[in-house]
């Protein structure tokens, strides 16, 4: 009985100090509000880059033409992106924002940039974090093409007492945090008020690539769909930028738990908000969206 008054009142204390932490971080960056556009479709599908994309693609392809469509990070150097035209592309990856014309071990960076100043003729709502606001990347990109449309989201992680950040999540003041750009891009689609959010491409299957060499250095194969798989290797993961030391099994498996808890707390926020989200990805290790078969019908608009 005491244990359980007393455990009760620990996660009343915890919540509360989290709550006040979020808060305290929304007034400091409450200036930063996201605002986003309104959706155009009811139905969107956000694509992952696993490597089932391929599978998805070829089957579903029409499908997912007829829904309002969202990319991520590296989609870009797929052929079939000039194909699909997506309405949407989110990239979070932080290397996007310090890149400039001096670094020389970006070219990924280098060509999906090329990609969006030269062959983008079609309007394309690009959603970064507000810090990339003034970065090389996004001066170009405004400069360069005006098919492309930045939106700032305000990437500030909230936690506490579930009203409270849900109404953050909603009014643009805070995320949850985000440990892939799939659950960025889900946060900014379910704002959006999207009826249902189909999921490809997210194997989330990266743990099957882990290895460990006689250095005991972390080493890990990290397949795109895009990728030729016998041209990517496993490569260590690095903890600090002069390269000397991986991270841990530990800590790469607590990166994990952080990803797949991130789906759960996506699930009970579209839950609140009365979206639906299906993962329909031809492989994925995700169980917290109901699974989806695609039929082969038109979903309606």
């Amino acid at each position: 009985m005491l244990e359980a008054a007393f455990n009760s009142i620990s996660r009343f204390l915890g919540e509360l100090f989290k709550s006040l932490l979020s808060l305290i971080k929304v007034v400091i960056r409450g200036r930063h509000r996201t605002r986003l556009p309104a959706r155009q479709l009811p139905v969107c599908s956000v694509l992952g880059n696993g490597p089932s994309l391929n599978e998805s693609l070829t089957e579903h392809f029409d499908f997912i033409r007829r829904t309002e469509m969202v990319c991520v990070n590296n989609f870009a150097h797929a052929d079939i992106f000039l194909r699909l035209k997506p309405q949407n592309y989110v990239i979070s990856d932080p290397n996007y924002f310090v890149f400039t014309e001096q670094t020389t071990d970006r070219d990924d960076i280098r060509r999906t940039l090329s990609v969006f100043l030269e062959q983008v003729k079609w309007p394309m709502t690009l959603y970064v974090p507000h810090f990339a606001k003034g970065s090389y990347l996004l001066g170009q990109i405004e400069r360069g093409n005006p098919q492309i449309k930045p939106v700032y989201f305000n990437y500030t992680v909230v936690s506490g007492f579930q009203r409270l950040t849900y109404w953050l999540y909603a009014n643009g003041f805070g995320m949850p945090q985000a440990q892939t750009v799939i659950i960025a891009a889900l946060t900014l689609m379910i704002n959006r008020r999207f009826e249902t959010i189909y999921l490809f491409g997210a194997d989330t299957s990266w743990h099957e690539q882990i290895r460990l060499n006689d250095q005991n250095q972390l080493l890990i194969k990290q397949i795109h769909f895009y990728d030729k798989p016998s041209d990517v290797k496993h490569e260590p993961v690095y903890s600090d930028k002069f390269r000397q030391r991986t991270f841990s099994m530990a800590s790469q498996f607590l990166s994990l738990h952080k990803v797949f808890r991130g789906y759960e707390v996506i699930r009970h926020y579209a839950d609140s908000r009365g979206v639906t989200i299906l993962n329909a990805s031809a492989k994925s290790y995700i169980d917290a969206f109901e699974r989806a078969q695609i039929a082969n019908t038109v979903p309606s608009k």
